[in-house]
C-alpha cells in the first residue's frame, strides 16, 4: 500500500484525547486516511503542554498501534500540533533585494531570517508553518516565488513563539516510540487547514478551536492570517462549574453538558435582550423553569434533585463568557469587520448542543460547525469536530512534503526547513 503513495502520520496531543491519522497521499496530491486511533489521555497533556511523559508515552503508544493496524502501514514519522501556555504570535515581513531578478531558494531562506531576527530569544521556540506563509515579488503575491523575475522577494509570516520545552517534550515522546518528529506547526493554524475552504479563507472567516484546556483562534481574509493566538481556557472550565454547581462528580458533569447543552430558550432571551440593547442577562422566569433532574453523583449531603435551570444557567453563563472573552479579543485588533463568513466551531467542546446558535447571539455573525476538508475516505469518527485539528497537521505535513520536493526545503526530519534556519539564527545573536 506504502508503494501506491506517501505515507504521512500526524497526531494531536490533547487534554482529553491523543489522536492519529495516518494518510497516503496520491500523485495528484490528494490525502486518502488509511488508518486512526484516539487513546485517552487521562491528565498526560494539559494546555498543551506534557505533565507526565510516561503516560504521554503509553497514550500515544496506544493511539498509533490503532492507526498502524489499520492503515497496515508503519509510520516513521509523525507531524505534530503545537500550543500551550505562554504563546505569543507575531506577523512579520522580510525583504530581500533580488541582484539578478531572479528569486532562488537563498533569497526564500533570508526573507524569512529577517523576518524572525526581532522575535528570536533564548529558551524560546519560533513556530512556522509553511501554510502561514506568503509570498510577493515587487508587492505581487505569488504562490511559489521560485524562478519568478523580480526586484524585491518580501515574506509575510505568521510566527508562534513559545517555551522551547513544549516542543522538546512532545519530540522526546514521539521518538521514545522510534519515530522522529519531523515538524510542528501551531494547532490553531491546524484547526483551521482542517475545517476551512477556499471560499472561507478569501472571504472572510475566524475559526475557534474549542478544546478541553485551551481554545485556539485564527482569522483569515483574502487567503491571509491575520491573527491567530492559544487562551488558557476551555471546555473543562464549563465542566468543572457543573460539578461545583450542581455538586456532583466531574464524569456526571460532563455527560450532563453532552446531554443538555446550551438552551434554546436562553440564547433566544439572550438574542432578544442583546437586540434591545438591556445587557442580554438572558434569564427565564419562574413561568419558564424546566424539569426535575434526579443526580446520580451528589455528594453527601447536597440535593440530589435540581431544577432543570440550575443546569440550563451554569452552561449557558459559562459558555457566553467564554465567546465573549474571544470577542472582545477580536474587538481589540480590529478583526470583527474580516468575519464575512462568521465563527466556525470545532474541537470537542464544539460539539455542545447549541454552541453554533450562542455564538451568532455572542458574535452577531454567521456560525457553523467544523468538520474535516479536503481530505477523503475519513471513516465516521474521524468525521467530527474534535478531528479537525489532527486532520489540518496532516494537511499541513503534506504540505511540508511537497515543498520539500519542490526545493523550497532542505530535506526533511527532525529540526529540518525553518527549523534548522531558525535555530541557526538563534544560535547567531544568543550564545
Amino acid at each position: 500500500m506504502s508503494k501506491r503513495g506517501e505515507i504521512i502520520g500526524a497526531v494531536d496531543f490533547g487534554s482529553r484525547d491523543v489522536r492519529v491519522l495516518i494518510a497516503r497521499r496520491d500523485s495528484d496530491g490528494s490525502l486518502h486516511v488509511l488508518g486512526h486511533g484516539t487513546a485517552p489521555g487521562k491528565g498526560c497533556v494539559s494546555h498543551g503542554v506534557i505533565q507526565d511523559l510516561n503516560a504521554a508515552r503509553i497514550a500515544l503508544k496506544q493511539a498509533l498501534g490503532h492507526a498502524e493496524k489499520e492503515a497496515r502501514v508503519k509510520a516513521s514519522s509523525l507531524f505534530c500540533g503545537v500550543n500551550g501556555r505562554n504563546v505569543e504570535t507575531f506577523i512579520r515581513e522580510g525583504n530581500v533585494k533580488l541582484e539578478k531578478e531572479v528569486v532562488e531558494f537563498r533569497h526564500m531562506e533570508e526573507a524569512l531570517d529577517i523576518a524572525s531576527r526581532d522575535i528570536l530569544a533564548p529558551g524560546r521556540h519560533v513556530v512556522s508553518s509553511m501554510t502561514a506563509q506568503e509570498w510577493y515579488v515587487d508587492e505581487l503575491r505569488v504562490i511559489d516565488p521560485i524562478g519568478i523575475r523580480g526586484g524585491v522577494l518580501k515574506a509575510r509570516v505568521h510566527f508562534a513563539r513559545m517555551p522551547a520545552a513544549i516542543e522538546e517534550n512532545l519530540a522526546t515522546c514521539i521518538e521514545s516510540l522510534n519515530r522522529d518528529l519531523e515538524d510542528v506547526i501551531f494547532l490553531p493554524l491546524a484547526s483551521a487547514l482542517g475545517c476551512l475552504t477556499m471560499e472561507d479563507m478569501e472571504l472572510g472567516v475566524g475559526v475557534m478551536d474549542l478544546g478541553r484546556s485551551t481554545t485556539g483562534l485564527a482569522v483569515y481574509r483574502d487567503y491571509r492570517i491575520l491573527g491567530a493566538s492559544c487562551f488558557e481556557w476551555g471546555g473543562y472550565h464549563i465542566t468543572r462549574d457543573v460539578a461545583a454547581g450542581l455538586q456532583v462528580s466531574f464524569e456526571e458533569a460532563q455527560e450532563l453538558i453532552l446531554e443538555y447543552g446550551v438552551s434554546d430558550a436562553l440564547v433566544h432571551r439572550y438574542s432578544d435582550e442583546e437586540e434591545a440593547g438591556d445587557g442580554g442577562r438572558g434569564r427565564l422566569s419562574l413561568e419558564e423553569r424546566g424539569t426535575q433532574l434526579k443526580l446520580k453523583s451528589a455528594v453527601r449531603g447536597a440535593p440530589s434533585i435540581v431544577d432543570r435551570n440550575d443546569l440550563d444557567m451554569i452552561i449557558f453563563e459559562r459558555c457566553k463568557e467564554l465567546m465573549t472573552k474571544v470577542r472582545q479579543h477580536l474587538q481589540a485588533r480590529g478583526l470583527m469587520k474580516h468575519l464575512v463568513r462568521g465563527i466556525v466551531l470545532t474541537g470537542g467542546a464544539g460539539a455542545i448542543r447549541n454552541q453554533a446558535a450562542l455564538a451568532e447571539a455572542v458574535f452577531q455573525v454567521p456560525a457553523r460547525i467544523g468538520l474535516p476538508e479536503g481530505i477523503s475516505g475519513l471513516p465516521g469518527p474521524v468525521n467530527a469536530p474534535e478531528f479537525v485539528a489532527v486532520v489540518g497537521v496532516l494537511r499541513h505535513g503534506a504540505a511540508f512534503r511537497a515543498a520539500a520536493r519542490n526545493g523550497r526545503l532542505q530535506g526533511r526530519g527532525p529540526l529540518a526547513a525553518l527549523w534548522r534556519r531558525l535555530k541557526a539564527a538563534a544560535g547567531r545573536y544568543f550564545i
